[in-house]
């Protein structure tokens, strides 16, 4: 059951990806200059991984739901990178 299972895979890579933005915070490893840039990629990355794993690796036993499970995340990173962003232009506009 778990063995070849795809979410438990999206929410590793999740976790991974979380602990590597709060090391590259904490270790001042590069100075980003465009926030933008960078929030929009740990938004879009995860979803991205799905949509790659569903279409190349998903057995059938996942099939339909890891189909919705990756329209999920898409929907989720979109609404929030809209909504972070929104809140990061407003605050560089009360800065001012």
């Amino acid at each position: 059951m778990i063995k070849n299972n795809p979410f438990i895979t999206i929410f590793l890579l999740f976790f991974i990806e979380i602990v590597l933005f709060i090391y590259i915070d904490y270790a001042n490893l590069f100075s980003v200059d465009n926030e933008d840039l960078l929030m929009m990629v740990s938004f879009f990355t995860i979803p991205l991984i799905a949509i790659l794993l569903r279409v190349f690796l998903v057995d059938e036993p996942y099939k339909k739901s890891f189909k919705y499970f990756t329209i999920f995340l898409v929907i989720v990173a979109i609404i929030g990178f809209s909504v972070l962003s929104f809140l990061g232009a407003l605050a560089k506009a009360y800065q001012h």
